[in-house]
């Protein structure tokens, strides 16, 4: 039996591991210093038998509770194949303990000695990543109870419920713990159209019926998490059904992309799979679950609802959750996580039961039967089937056991009907992943501005204390500020920045998109019936248009998502590159003990990337122009294709007469019908492709204002240096005060070191 230690930190995300004490070997594939460890868990088992050779192994393992459940379930899954291994655990800090610990630290820096820890930037760096936004994605198709389940997690009725795709707008609704919701109203550009002081379910169906709303941000209480614990925002998108408006679509597909990290409910309707707009959406979804390991299949929570309207006999729960299990497959997604709920007894407990008890009204007598149908029913305790890891379970189990003692018939069929367990898989996946990635963030905001703080203080008291180098202390300084005034360096430096250019690159990945999408449509050209009637050829068009919106958004999506990446491609080169100008103001370092780095002086004041994109430049969306497609009825029959402006071009003449019978060519049809849309194709790219160059051209522009900015700050420190070089009053009060100012530094750094410790 081998044994084995894994040390995992999700704070740092840094992972350690030994075999019977012994590091690993340099190319080892257990080697996985810096990647989640949701990313490489799932092959833990293979790659130790692939290590050691043998099946039998005992792990040790140190680390959150969370992470220690999937280890715990890679280790219950290699059993199949003859792996046998036995689990310890040593617990680690857990979030909540290092939440507590960054308030106490941030109070401390506000009231400690150092003013430029104080500023507005640090204040609102801290406050951004302390209450950043997590998006949650409800998406379904048409019936799939939707709006039902948003309302049940919202415990009242906002969203309109019908049984139709009804959703026009997207609706985000962010959690802020108050009484009652707000909302401001934005149309298709944008732009504020109106505010809701109260928002009801009635304004929200006045607001989703309005043709000018295109987005509506609401702020209230959401129910099951505090906006403490994260500032998490429902956002319910349109279904693909409704296309209203073509941006709608382009949204889902985002938030679906591999490159997002949000949550998604994915709303099945039980009594309903096999729709075509749902096999379309979940195609997506598999290529999106192929990519990241174990947390791309966390953030995808498949919620199988009206899971209770199957009569007794018809179906089992097992065979009905199967036959779901079994259709996913059939789309290329493995090992789903599937949840049965009953959003509509679980809304009927938070609103009718909860405000009523009368049972002369009819829905009250309706909410009890479905309370007495799920606690009479124990192949209707919905949690049973819930993929959750033991820690959720017990929370649920004794919030179960509650009920029952206080006979809560209300709170067990609440439990029971599988809403409670999806608002945990959610909590978990915030603890998981949002919650951990949060503490990075801060501690980082923190850690920079104290290095530097830390590096000036240290350097201010060595020139103090030395006497004997204050002269070289001068002109070394002297130099450095030469140097950045020099019209040569700047002219050498702004060359290094025009040189950053990634023009060649975008196009050729762009133009792989495009033969991407190309290929596509070619599939779609195959086979058409050489001759079918009129309204044979108007389901293949409804066909047609059906794809080449999808297609749309998919290639729309994608080619933001270049335009995104180039523009931090930029960023990240051109910091880079100022880091270089800053450690090149120096030949040598050191003037006898005194240590003169600029960089270290300046690296808590440079800024993040993000923080200069995004004040600097939004990234566009890529919008392809288009209309929607008419079937037009005059004296010649024509269609009227997709993406193309209202002229002549966008029709043609399909007429045609076999003997005395009318028929469409379906090869001419789907040639000519996806002509134009391959045309648009190109010229997307090529649009793109411009965009991103302009892009570029604004991020250098935003960012030499920047580095102008920071040389005049560098200048500042090294004058405050002179002086202390020249002034011996003045150097002797710093050397005085530095010592102090130093340890309370000291103090601060370990402790906000300490929070990324487990």
């Amino acid at each position: 039996m081998k044994h084995i230690f894994i040390k995992y930190n999700p704070y740092q995300v840094t992972t350690e591991i030994t075999i019977d004490d012994q590091p690993l070997k340099k190319n080892s594939r257990l080697n996985v210093p810096d990647q989640r460890l949701q990313e490489w868990v799932d092959n833990l088992p293979d790659l130790l038998f692939e290590e050691c050779s043998t099946k039998d192994f005992e792990i040790t393992f140190q680390g959150t509770i969370l992470d220690y459940e999937d280890v715990a379930a890679a280790a219950e899954d290699a059993k199949a194949k003859g792996i046998n291994i036995s689990l310890k655990h040593i617990p680690a800090k857990e979030v909540k303990d290092k939440e507590q610990a960054i308030a106490e630290i941030f109070a401390d820096i506000q009231k400690g000695p150092f003013e430029e820890l104080k500023q507005r930037d640090v204040i609102r760096a801290f406050e951004m990543a302390k209450s950043s936004d997590f998006e949650v994605n409800v998406v379904a198709t048409m019936s799939a109870g939707k709006s039902t389940l948003i309302n049940a997690l919202l415990g009242q009725k906002l969203m309109p419920a019908k049984q139709e795709a009804c959703t026009a707008t997207i609706t985000e609704i962010k959690d802020n713990d108050s009484e009652h919701f707000t909302a401001k109203v934005y149309d298709k550009e944008g732009e504020l159209i109106e505010t809701q002081p109260e928002l009801t379910y009635e304004v929200m169906e006045q607001l989703n019926s309005n043709p000018l709303v295109s987005k509506i941000r609401a702020e209230g209480n959401i129910p099951f998490v505090t906006a403490e614990d994260v500032s998490l925002v429902l956002v319910d998108t349109p279904g693909p059904n409704n296309s209203r408006d073509p941006e709608h679509k382009a949204a889902t597909y985002r938030m679906l992309s591999e490159s997002s990290k949000t949550v998604v409910l994915y709303i099945m309707n039980a009594t309903q799979l096999a729709v075509d707009d749902d096999n379309n959406l979940l195609k997506h979804v598999a290529e999106s679950m192929k990519v990241g390991g174990k947390q791309s299949r966390d953030r995808f929570i498949f919620v199988v609802n009206k899971l209770d309207d199957f009569k007794k006999g018809e179906d089992s729960i097992d065979a009905a959750l199967k036959k779901v299990k079994d259709y996913l497959a059939d789309n290329g997604i493995e090992n789903p996580n599937i949840y049965p709920a009953s959003a509509l007894t679980a809304l009927y407990i938070r609103t009718i039961l909860a405000e009523s008890d009368d049972d002369d009204d009819d829905d009250v007598y309706e909410a009890k039967g479905k309370v007495r149908k799920f606690n009479r029913n124990k192949e209707m305790y919905f949690e049973k089937y819930a993929p959750l890891p033991a820690s959720a379970r017990g929370i649920i189990s004794n919030r179960l056991e509650k009920a029952v003692e206080d006979k809560n018939d209300k709170e067990q069929a609440l439990i029971h009907s599988g809403v409670v367990p999806v608002e945990e898989a959610i909590r978990m996946y915030v603890l998981k992943y949002a919650k951990t990635a949060k503490i990075k963030n801060i501690v980082d905001t923190f850690i920079k501005k104290l290095e530097s703080a830390q590096s000036f203080e240290t350097t201010k008291k060595e020139i103090a204390s030395n006497e004997k180098e204050r002269d070289a202390v001068v002109k070394r300084i002297d130099s450095i500020k030469a140097k950045l005034k020099s019209g040569e360096e700047a002219k050498k430096f702004k060359g290094e920045i025009s040189a950053i250019n990634y023009d060649s690159e975008i196009a050729k990945l762009a133009n792989n998109i495009i033969k991407k999408a190309q290929e596509k449509i070619t599939k779609q050209l195959k086979d058409p019936k050489k001759k079918m009637s009129v309204e044979e050829a108007e389901t293949l068009c409804t066909q047609f248009a059906k794809f080449a919106d999808s297609l749309q958004a998919e290639v729309q999506v994608e080619l933001e998502n270049l335009i995104a990446n180039n523009i931090q491609k930029n960023a990240d080169d051109l910091l880079k590159q100022y880091e270089k100008k800053l450690a090149d103001l120096v030949d040598e370092i050191n003037v006898g003990d005194v240590e003169l780095d600029p960089f270290e002086m300046m690296k808590g004041e440079l800024p993040s990337n993000n923080s200069i994109i995004s004040n600097s430049t939004k990234t566009e969306k890529v919008v392809i122009g288009r209309e929607k497609y008419k079937w037009i009825e005059n004296e010649n029959r024509k269609w009227y294709k997709p993406w193309t402006w209202p002229e002549e071009k966008g029709h043609w003449t399909y007429k045609c007469f076999y003997g005395e019978q009318e028929y469409v060519d379906g090869k001419q049809l789907a040639d000519k019908f996806f002509a134009p849309i391959q045309e648009q194709l190109f010229e997307n790219s090529s649009s793109a492709q411009e965009y991103a160059k302009k892009e570029a051209k604004r991020i250098k522009e935003a960012f030499e204002l920047k580095f102008e900015e920071l040389d005049k700050l560098l200048a500042k420190k090294l004058d405050e240096l002179k002086v202390c070089a020249t002034d011996e009053q003045k150097a002797q009060k710093q050397l005085e005060e530095a010592q102090g100012r130093l340890e309370w530094l000291d103090d601060i750094y370990s402790r906000v070191n300490a929070i990324l410790d487990i």
